[in-house]
């Protein structure tokens, strides 16, 4: 990947991050309530993968039509709420294994469990990353494997904007972990809202990618075209 690429996709994180914050300011009442709605849902635990998949697609409706629309969030629900306990299930393997060799090392001294516990750091923030984005993806529709795999890619070819993610993620849950309130009420909705936002601006950039390669091709194809024509009119 080129430093253009590279810096494109770094300034792509920061108007994420300052959309999603413009929709909160727009959009209080509901981001509230997803945020409350997220906080409770996730309480039994087990449920927090579909509880997150609902605080996404809550976020999404309200990103395009300023109203949370229930009947779109429950239908996602009902179509990918087995995949979404997967992705946290997955989600806690990672880390589980880094605090397993971590705390190895921590008691014996071993430099091999020091060295697997870093990369099971390592693997967690990645998945974490990677995992948000697919949550996304799967909120728009998207099949669960292309969610994971279009999450996955896109990580690796930015991957100063995977670190960057997870930076201002981390960032913003403990700014809302100062202020208190702001925690359960702002930060589950506004860390959904930078993820979709994230998303949508690579999918503008992708289709404008697309319409540029259009573009370039069509005096080819109009060339051809009219080489049909001729020889149609010709008879050769």
């Amino acid at each position: 990947m080129s430093d253009g690429d590279s810096a494109d996709a770094t300034v792509g994180v920061h108007r994420a991050l300052a959309t999603a914050g413009r929709q909160v300011y727009r959009h209080p009442l509901p981001m509230v309530a997803i945020s409350v709605g997220w906080v409770l849902a996730s309480l039994p635990l087990v449920t927090i993968g579909p509880a997150t998949l609902g605080a996404y697609s809550a976020v999404r409706s309200v990103r395009e039509d300023g109203r949370i629309d229930r009947g779109a969030v429950r239908e996602t629900l009902r179509a990918h709420w087995l995949d979404a306990v997967l992705f946290s299930g997955l989600l806690v393997v990672f880390p589980a294994i880094a605090v397993l060799y971590l705390g190895q090392y921590a008691a014996t001294g071993a430099p091999l469990a020091g060295v697997l516990g870093a990369v099971g750091f390592y693997l967690a923030y990645h998945a974490w990353v990677v995992f948000a984005l697919a949550f996304v993806s799967l909120a728009d529709g998207a099949d669960p494997v292309d969610a994971v795999t279009g999450g996955y890619r896109w990580s690796v070819e930015n991957p100063v904007a995977t670190v960057l993610v997870g930076i201002v993620t981390g960032t913003l849950l403990v700014v809302s972990a100062a202020l208190t309130i702001a925690l359960p009420l702002v930060f589950p909705a506004l860390a959904a809202a930078f993820h979709t936002e994230l998303v949508a601006a690579t999918g503008d950039a992708s289709d404008g990618d697309e319409t540029d390669a259009t573009v370039s091709q069509e005096p080819s194809v109009v060339g051809e075209d009219r080489r049909n024509d001729f020889s149609t009119t010709f008879g050769r």
